[in-house]
């Protein structure tokens, strides 16, 4: 029946063996609202917060999904601009690990025929993330140095990509075992266990970097981030992933993030720099008309090959458990994607 809907649902904070299968009938869409047949999903770590009961303003129970790719199946009254049968993208915050899902159509965006629903959905919440960073808050020059942390992840491996397309040059933090998935985007790798990370940003770019990605957050923003700036320089913040290392929660660094949070406005002042707090949800709703515009080119640049998102792993539906298993041991590179075959 095209009104069932089977989602993964997280009937409380629990470890990644939680989920519950659910069966249901969905509504008719609402006023503004569409339906669609997910064709995939994207695990992100916010995902794994809300299993765990810490994703700020999000309450339990919930079925989690950050982003989907899939097709639109009904359209509710007051719609306009999409077809039925159109392939559309958005970013949902929650409710995507499902089979299909109403969803407000102010959040699709349209999505290229020509590309596979797991790397598309792979630019989805990690693509527009990355483009939004770099051309709406850094905006780097050609020839100037950036800090990507995590270059190895979703988010990571697109702001490398995306950096060389417009010219700019990248420092990429990893593992060892992901330099090569680093340089093979343009990046110099840096070893984050092995090595001083802001001394060897500084040392690569010359005096520093214009602009530090950092999905960490705490003592880690302050002490690494701001310190491989140049004058002048930005250090976004775009996660607190110290939070749910290991798939547990650490009180200890929450302590941290709240500690290493606070900065002199005058220092900063003095050196010219800037910290911006980057949140998805928050610029698709202050700024919607960007947030489809820049969606919408982000999996442009997919559909014509000039984008390349980097998929991890791909796992059915009901696999979402092992899925967030993987991306909390961070066994892969890349995005994670469920797929409803």
């Amino acid at each position: 029946m095209i009104d069932d809907a089977l989602e993964m649902h997280v009937p409380r904070k629990g470890p990644a063996d939680i989920f519950t299968v659910v069966e249901r009938r969905l509504p008719p869409p609402a006023p503004g609202e569409v339906r669609v047949a997910i064709e995939a999903a994207g695990v992100a770590y916010a995902d794994i917060m809300m299993r765990q009961g810490v994703y700020p303003g999000q309450k339990l129970p919930v079925t989690p999904g950050y982003d989907f790719v899939g097709r639109v199946e009904a359209i509710g009254p007051g719609v306009s601009g999409v077809a039925v049968g159109q392939r559309v993208a958005g970013v949902t915050v929650t409710g995507s690990y499902a089979t299909r899902r109403n969803v407000e159509a102010q959040w699709l965006a349209p999505a290229p025929e020509s590309a596979d629903a797991a790397q598309l959905v792979a630019a989805v919440l990690n693509g527009l993330t990355a483009w939004q960073m770099l051309h709406r808050i850094a905006n780097p020059a050609p020839g100037e140095w950036v800090l990507v942390h995590g270059a190895g992840g979703g988010v990571g491996s697109l702001l490398l990509d995306l950096a060389r397309i417009a010219g700019v040059r990248t420092i990429g933090t990893a593992s060892p075992s992901k330099a090569d998935v680093i340089r093979a985007r343009g990046g110099e790798p840096i070893d984050y266990q092995g090595e001083d990370v802001a001394a060897r940003a500084l040392a690569l770019s010359g005096g520093g970097v214009v602009a530090a990605f950092d999905h960490i957050g705490g003592k880690h923003f302050r002490k690494v981030s701001m310190a491989a700036l140049r004058p002048g320089g930005v250090g976004i913040l775009y996660g607190g992933y110290d939070l749910t290392r290991d798939g547990k929660v650490h009180p200890l660094a929450i302590a941290d993030l709240l500690v290493n949070s606070v900065f002199s406005s005058f220092r900063l002042f003095q050196k010219g720099r800037g910290v911006v707090g980057y949140s998805s949800p928050i610029w698709r709703n202050a700024r919607p008309s960007a947030y489809q515009q820049d969606l919408a080119a982000v999996l442009s640049s997919v559909g014509d090959g000039t984008l390349s998102p980097l998929v991890g792993a791909i796992f059915p539906l009901r696999e979402a458990a092992q899925a967030h298993r993987a991306l909390e041991t961070r066994s892969v590179p890349g995005k994670i994607v469920l797929v409803n075959a």
